[in-house]
């Protein structure tokens, strides 16, 4: 009986325009305007998307997003605003 070898693969980073679909829907585009921002179809970024969600296990574009952000294959930008008048925890 001959020996099996397993071998481990790990998943090939996002292309370019896949990380630029991540970007927009990160972003918080829809399907339809980040088609449309890459001139695209609807259709080829909802396929592009599920083929990720695939490759990467992410059961969700939000676990995607997650994902490429950890991994760093896109940056988000994320605004924090203080108040001018902080609360206690207490008087929540």
């Amino acid at each position: 009986m001959p020996a099996h070898l397993i071998v481990f693969q790990h998943p090939r980073n996002p292309t370019e325009h896949d990380r630029a679909i991540l970007e927009l829907i990160a972003a918080g585009h829809s399907h339809t305007s980040a088609a449309a921002e890459l001139h695209t179809r609807t259709r080829n970024v909802t396929q592009a998307l599920a083929k990720m969600r695939a490759r990467y296990t992410a059961p969700t574009n939000e676990a995607l997003i997650a994902i490429a952000v950890r991994l760093q294959w896109i940056a988000v930008a994320v605004e924090i605003h203080q108040h001018a008048q902080t609360h206690h925890p207490d008087q929540w």
